[in-house]
């Protein structure tokens, strides 16, 4: 399928298909590098930074397996690493070997979650005024449904 865009022709994909695709890469996009700003300014956190806090956060004891943490925040296992140790030398994760394994865990810390805290409420408040507000309460639950179909690559 070829379809004419402007000037030019994209082969394999309609212009709703296109615009649909590039829609949604420019939203994610544009709202991570909004709430990356607000991170930033507030609270010294990048959002990669933020996002591992957080996961770390959503764990039992603040602690994950560094090989899982990297599967949540979709970075290998190096970038996991590189994450982890800046977050560390800031004292906000501690990295914990378990006794006799070669597995690694990483931990948040006291100072970890009481800054995670202070930007979860700017980050969550930037979610709600970029996406959430714009949105009624039938649209989001289309768009959950949306993002949960395509969650599935497998399917």
């Amino acid at each position: 399928m070829t379809e004419k865009h402007g000037e030019r022709t994209v082969p394999h994909l309609s212009e709703d298909e296109l615009l649909s695709w590039r829609g949604l890469l420019e939203l994610e996009a544009r709202v991570l590098a909004v709430l990356d700003v607000e991170l930033r300014e507030l609270h010294n956190l990048t959002i990669a930074e933020f996002d591992a806090l957080y996961q770390l956060w959503l764990r039992p004891a603040g602690r994950c397996r560094m090989k899982d943490l990297a599967e949540k925040l979709l970075v290998s296992r190096g970038g996991v690493t590189k994450l982890i140790t800046r977050l560390r030398n800031r004292g906000l994760v501690a990295r914990l070997s378990q006794s006799g394994r070669q597995a690694v865990d990483a931990q948040l810390t006291e100072a970890g979650e009481e800054l995670l805290t202070k930007a979860m409420d700017t980050h969550f408040a930037g979610v709600r005024r970029l996406v959430v507000s714009r949105l009624s309460p039938e649209e989001l639950r289309t768009l959950r449904t949306i993002t949960a179909r395509l969650r599935d690559l497998d399917g």
